[in-house]
């Protein structure tokens, strides 16, 4: 028998056992008997709306998104931090996102560090086009550098953009010899910004661009906003 004929005959059924009763009985014997299957319906129909709004409705592209690994979750910080950004930048939030993810736990520099989810995660945004920058300790960024994650800061297409930050560079050693054999500036020493202030990482606050960054130039904007010095000219 079809799924909608166990259904009417069901239907049938409840309609011939509950005839003669009140109304207030009738809701009794609905609640006593079928709750269950009420709720998981109305349980299934939600989440049908939710998938479907997002898939329509949500804004899926970003005009910047930064990871802070391993920052201390502090309250309202990331909230306020995007929503201070975007205003800076002049993003509108309804064309484009700003993501700043401050869940993200894993350390590159140390044997079994990335054997964990949000790695993943963080190689998928990344890997994606998603992801612009990052921000880390010095030796978990070096690690995420050597293995060719990150844009090397002194490559002729991006050379001018980053000029600026030079005498901020951190370099790493790459895996790939064929690509260099000498050190790659991977990352750039933010002390002292706000950025580095507001999460208490202290003296070991290194911003990393995605190799994958679909848009480097946000992230100079994004360094501009968090007040990183810039080389003093002769």
């Amino acid at each position: 028998m079809k799924i909608t004929g166990v259904i009417a005959e069901t239907v049938k059924n409840e309609l011939a056992k509950t005839q003669g009763m009140s109304g207030k009985a009738r809701l009794e014997h609905f609640v006593r008997y079928y709750w269950l299957w009420a709720a998981g319906l109305a349980g299934g129909a939600a989440l049908i709306l939710y998938i479907l709004f997002h898939a329509f409705f949500t804004v899926k592209e970003y005009w910047f998104y930064l990871t802070l690994v391993n920052a201390p979750v502090l309250e309202g910080v990331s909230d306020t931090l995007r929503e201070d950004f975007a205003e800076y930048a002049g993003y509108d939030l309804t064309e484009k996102n700003v993501m700043i993810n401050d869940a993200c736990y894993f350390d590159a520099s140390i044997k079994g560090g990335t054997n964990n989810n949000y790695f993943q995660a963080f190689v998928a945004a990344a890997e994606g086009g998603d992801l612009d920058a990052a921000v880390m300790s010095a030796e978990n960024l070096k690690a995420v550098g050597s293995a060719g994650r990150l844009l090397d800061l002194s490559a002729k297409e991006h050379a001018e953009l980053f000029a600026r930050y030079s005498d901020r560079f951190v370099y790493c050693e790459p895996y790939d010899k064929e690509y260099s054999q000498d050190p790659v500036p991977v990352g750039i020493d933010i002390r002292g910004s706000s950025l580095a202030e507001s999460y208490l990482y202290g003296d070991d606050c290194v911003l990393g661009v995605s190799a994958w960054s679909t848009h480097p130039e946000q992230v100079v904007r994004f360094l501009e906003y968090i007040g990183v010095p810039e080389r003093e000219e002769p």
